[in-house]
């Protein structure tokens, strides 16, 4: 029996969901067994080195994994598998050279910025070489996302990486084997480009498209490149705002508190993983309704995501405030001094889920561009609100820095969606229509303070 549409999709993102919780889990219990394992100074160091290179792999793609939903759905549509076929591999050569570019362009930096300290040299650029295995890993996610094979492209980064990553930190402990920076990250990297390798197979060097190897024309490359490049600012900062804030959070904490705090971060965005998967999911659905000009369409599955986005949020938040502490309390006692900054980084991804699904309709339309203005202010309210704050409040004033940046991000994307494409995507809108939502009375006010 086939499943309605809504059914199918809840039932797509719990099990994609459910696979990141698996994921999730394994991943505590690594960080359980790091934090008892290394001392706090190398944990932060940790996580500070991951967060650059996830972030600088995110850089290399360029974009490419935003745009390639947008592009690929047009080219099926009109029966151009040759022209998909050739922009994936455009994609990839384009993107493997920039990685190995900013690889080597990381560890020169390292080298010379590092004093000479064999302690941050050795781990810094064992940590780049995984660079261009990150960048494979998010280009191939954005191929098999637009072919609507959603297993291939959530479950090698988000449940096979943590898994074996888990079973290889338990394995050095079950050996007595120090838990050194230069270990792990060895470890790491090296599950990273493995399982990298392995998507590359399965998937495919032409993502399956079937057709002959053309090469561009040399304006259609070009448009690729300009759309990606402006696909990256937004999908950057959305898609890796945990490791940004991680990244900052080292500027103006102590190590010690980097640790507890990216724990707390790590933690809440778990939860905001579903919203993620429900609008990864939902891309597809939307540009597919745009195209077709299907208002109906587009505001049903607005209503549907909202609805679930916010209800599971909700519950998220519950169950941190009644159990939040134990949680920490598990990883060890110190942690729990993160009770607090925990509560208000999972009420900042209840904020995000009530702003909707606005980024995902200005990809899905080709009209990212837009997003690139509130996403940048966004950031900058974090940085200002980050460095008011945290001399002040320690990890408190970074947690509500995140909180301040969730909120301008989802009322600036919500009155851009508004102004552009005509509809109210935040949940106040789609529960209580003959409410005004919040983009309404945002681009009221903005229209009134221009006049």
């Amino acid at each position: 029996m086939k499943l309605p549409a809504g059914a199918k999709l809840l039932t797509q993102t719990l099990s994609l969901s459910a696979a990141r919780v698996v994921g999730s889990g394994a991943n505590f219990f690594a960080q359980l067994l790091l934090a008892h394992s290394m001392n706090m100074n190398d944990l932060g160091l940790f996580y500070i080195i991951t967060s650059i290179v996830i972030l600088l792999g995110a850089v290399a793609s360029i974009g490419y994994p935003g745009i390639s939903n947008q592009l690929m759905v047009r080219y099926v549509s009109r029966h151009q598998d040759w022209k998909m076929k050739t922009f994936i591999l455009t994609a990839r050569r384009d993107t493997l050279i920039i990685a190995l570019c900013v690889a080597l362009a990381g560890v020169v930096a390292i080298t010379i910025g590092s004093n000479g300290d064999p302690r941050i040299i050795w781990p810094s650029v064992i940590a780049a070489l995984a660079i261009p295995a990150l960048t494979t890993l998010r280009v191939n996610g954005g191929i098999a996302n637009a072919l609507q094979r959603f297993a291939l492209s959530t479950l090698p980064d988000n449940l096979i990486r943590p898994v074996l990553f888990t079973l290889v930190i338990g394995a050095l402990v079950l050996m007595s084997m120090p838990l050194t920076l230069l270990n792990v990250v060895c470890a790491f990297s090296a599950l990273v480009i493995a399982i990298a390798l392995t998507q590359t197979l399965i998937v495919g060097w032409s993502g399956g498209a079937a057709g002959r190897d053309r090469k561009p024309d040399r304006r259609e490359a070009k448009h690729w490149r300009k759309s990606g490049v402006y696909m990256l600012v937004p999908v950057l900062i959305i898609g890796l705002f945990a490791d940004l804030v991680i990244i900052i959070s080292g500027v103006l904490l102590e190590s010690s508190q980097v640790a507890i705090f990216s724990i707390c971060i790590k933690i809440a965005f778990m939860f905001g993983f579903f919203i993620q998967v429900l609008y990864q999911i939902s891309l597809p659905r939307f540009t597919k309704a745009l195209r077709a000009k299907d208002q109906a369409g587009v505001a049903e599955l607005l209503t549907k995501i909202n609805a679930v986005a916010v209800a599971m949020m909700i519950g998220a938040l519950l169950a941190t405030w009644i159990a939040g502490r134990e949680l920490l309390g598990v990883i060890g006692t110190q942690f729990q001094a993160g009770y607090s900054v925990l509560l208000i980084l999972v009420a900042a991804q209840l904020i995000r889920a009530l702003g909707g699904p606005a980024l995902t309709l200005l990809i899905a339309s080709g009209r990212h561009k837009l997003a690139i203005p509130p996403i940048a202010v966004s950031v900058a309210v974090f940085i200002a609100v980050a460095f008011a704050l945290a001399p002040m409040l320690g990890t408190n004033g970074m947690a509500l820095a995140v909180v301040a940046a969730m909120t301008v991000s989802g009322i600036g994307l919500a009155v851009v969606v508004r102004r552009e494409l005509g509809f109210s995507c935040d949940a106040l809108s789609r529960f209580k229509p003959g409410l005004p939502s919040i983009s309404l009375i945002a681009g009221r006010l903005s229209e009134r303070k221009l006049s």
